[in-house]
């Protein structure tokens, strides 16, 4: 995160989900319950959280693929924002963002699941927006397009390969630093953003544009 994004947080206490495996009930309250045991507030929450991603067809897909992928991008959402809630609700309020996909407004073929989630996750953004705006809780998505994450990058073997096969497709010609979302993230999460709840923000290099 660049400076900017940095003072524009500064003071509060933010949470940031990333883990790759299932997120239970039980962690999440345990997560929760540790950083308000460790900062005494929380302000912020950021679900991050993945699943490796499997292609398939609803035709073609297993269904334990299917629940592994709504199991962490989507029930994982739901858990943490569940105990997350009440904590921000208890600070006065914040922000919460769920990093969703371009594939979340656009699909792509053979991505049954991790299209179904990232939709989800748009979707339960705004719900949640109108249950905890009188709490004084905005909740958005961060929808980005194809970012040089290690992840991506082992999915295509290089940096070079990603950029090859993806630049194309994003009509700024490159695919995203992850810093460039990180900057999105602290805008969302701050006080800059405070007329936006219920939202989903693009960024995206143009993808979902064409």
């Amino acid at each position: 995160m660049n400076t900017s994004g940095q003072a524009r947080l500064t003071g509060r206490v933010i949470l940031v989900t990333g883990a790759g495996k299932g997120i239970g009930r039980a962690i999440a309250e345990r997560i929760v319950r540790k950083t308000l045991s460790a900062f005494g507030a929380l302000h912020g929450l950021v679900n991050n959280a993945a699943a490796p991603s499997n292609a398939g067809t609803v035709a073609t897909l297993a269904l334990a693929a299917w629940n592994r992928e709504i199991a962490v991008s989507l029930t994982g959402a739901f858990l943490m924002s569940k105990f997350a809630v009440p904590a921000i609700a208890a600070a006065g309020g914040g922000s919460i963002v769920h990093i969703a996909s371009q594939f979340g407004r656009v699909a792509v073929a053979g991505s049954a699941a991790y299209c179904a989630a990232k939709a989800g996750l748009v979707n339960l953004a705004k719900v949640m927006a109108l249950d905890h705006a009188g709490e004084h809780i905005r909740v958005n998505t961060l929808s980005p397009g194809a970012v040089g994450t290690h992840r991506l990058i082992a999915s295509r073997g290089s940096l070079e390969a990603a950029e090859r096969a993806l630049a194309p497709k994003h009509p700024i010609g490159r695919i995203g630093r992850p810093e460039e979302i990180a900057a999105a993230a602290a805008f969302l999460l701050s006080e800059d953003s405070s007329f936006m709840t219920g939202a989903d923000l693009l960024v995206d290099g143009g993808y979902s544009a064409w």
